[in-house]
C-alpha cells in the first residue's frame, strides 16, 4: 500500500506508522514516514510505542557515546 511520507511528501511503498494525529471535530488519522525519514529523524514506529503514549510522536533515545 503506497502512502505519502509526512516529512518528505514523497510516495513510499514501505510506509511506517509513527503517530496518531488527533482532531477536535472528527476521528484522527495515522501519520506515516518513509523508512529513510523515520531513520534520519529517529522516530519510533507506532507499533513500538509503550502503552499510554496516546499515539504522539516519540523519538529514539540517544545512545551513550
Amino acid at each position: 500500500m503506497t502512502k505519502i511520507c509526512r516529512e518528505c511528501d514523497e510516495p513510499t511503498d514501505e510506509p511506517i506508522a509513527v503517530a496518531l494525529e488527533h482532531t477536535a471535530s472528527c476521528g484522527g488519522r495515522v501519520v506515516y514516514l518513509c523508512p529513510l525519514c523515520r531513520s534520519v529523524l529517529g522516530v519510533v514506529p507506532l507499533d513500538q510505542h509503550p502503552a499510554g503514549t496516546g499515539g504522539r510522536v516519540r523519538y529514539e533515545e540517544e545512545m551513550p557515546a
